[in-house]
């Protein structure tokens, strides 16, 4: 039985529409019938075949894509907890079990983590298989479409949820997908003002329809006098870094309060990073490192933050495609015109 799938077939730019063979499960494995997947930058980046992805991708070809929802329909053999039909979310980060960080607990930074799309065929596809462990069930309350949107918003969870955020000042810089997904995390966590900033204002438009109570351009804004005339002169208490542009680091920690906290996922590249140590020590700042999700703490809330209606992810749903308009969902990001690209696979 033969299905249509994106893939990186060769070294270069783009990407290959192919069709290959529907993957059979093993062992504590299970078969998915791929429903919906969504675009990452970290897909944008294969397409482009940068150095990330030509450090990142080592063997060709592989079937891309790991943001995704779909329909459980074979069970591997020894697989408990699932059952054919169930409507799931996919864990993308498949850890090994046996290192250090999964005996004491965290998972989600293992030493031989695996990535789905990376190491392992991913979910641009029709069908995709994955250890069953992988599989979070979804409750029918939650769009199906949506649930794409759960692993790249766990990231968010994650890293809002690392400090203290009830009633606090918040400043959320780069509202890509997950920045105004922070916005919106933020907010139902009971953030008292949340401030988002970004130098793209379609990004700032729709972090606005994610609850953003001000957004600010920098280009364009002066920053610093609308964010002290809002917080009284004391600066934000939470800074949440999600641009990966170390000049809005250093902007977001000169914003914020003594005592206060900041939660870093933007990723650097090669970027230079000349980070204040003195401020940092004296303001008696606490900074905090993420990655991924906890698993599978963070599904867990995630799932109850959608569950309680106070998140709505339609807006990150600019653009919607067949999997054989790839190169248009693609095309959409480079112009700067998309925030979330959905693949409608089998949306039925």
């Amino acid at each position: 039985m033969k299905m249509k799938a994106v893939a990186k077939s060769k070294p270069g730019p783009g990407l290959q529409l192919i069709e290959a063979d529907v993957p059979k499960p093993g062992p504590g494995e299970v078969l998915i019938k791929v429903k919906y997947a969504s675009i990452c930058g970290s897909d944008v980046h294969l397409y482009k075949w940068d150095e990330f992805a030509q450090t990142s991708l080592r063997k060709l070809p592989r079937i891309i894509g790991h943001e995704s929802a779909g329909e459980v329909v074979e069970l591997g053999p020894g697989v408990k907890g699932l059952k054919v039909g169930d409507y799931v979310g996919v864990e993308t980060h498949i850890a090994c079990g046996h290192c250090y960080q999964c005996r004491i607990g965290k998972p989600h930074v293992c030493q031989n983590l695996e990535i789905l799309g990376f190491n392992r065929d991913g979910a641009f596809a029709e069908y995709m298989v994955i250890p069953a462990e992988n599989a979070w069930k979804i409750p029918d309350s939650i769009p199906k479409d949506w649930v794409p949107l759960m692993e790249p918003m766990g990231n968010a969870v994650h890293t809002v949820l690392a400090g203290d955020i009830t009633g606090k000042n918040v400043l959320v810089v780069g509202t890509g997908p997950i920045g105004a997904m922070a916005v919106a995390v933020a907010k139902a966590a009971g953030a008292r003002r949340v401030i988002a900033t970004d130098i793209n204002d379609f990004r700032l438009r729709i972090a606005k329809k994610m609850g953003a109570d001000i957004v600010l351009n920098p280009e364009i804004d002066d920053v610093r006098t609308v964010v002290m005339e809002e917080t009284g002169g004391n600066g934000v208490d939470v800074v949440i870094e999600m641009s990966g542009n170390p000049n809005a680091l250093n902007q977001g920690l000169s914003l914020i309060t003594n005592g206060g906290w900041v939660g870093l996922l933007g990723i650097y590249g090669k970027n230079r990073i000349d980070v204040p140590m003195n401020d940092i020590i004296m303001k008696n700042l606490t900074l905090y490192g993420i990655v991924g999700r906890k698993m599978y703490e963070t599904w867990a809330i995630t799932t109850a933050l959608l569950e309680s209606g106070k998140i709505d992810l339609s807006p990150l749903i600019t653009h919607r495609v067949k999997l054989e308009e790839y190169e248009e969902a693609f095309n959409v990001i480079f112009q700067g015109r998309a925030m979330k690209v959905m693949f409608e696979i089998d949306p039925s």
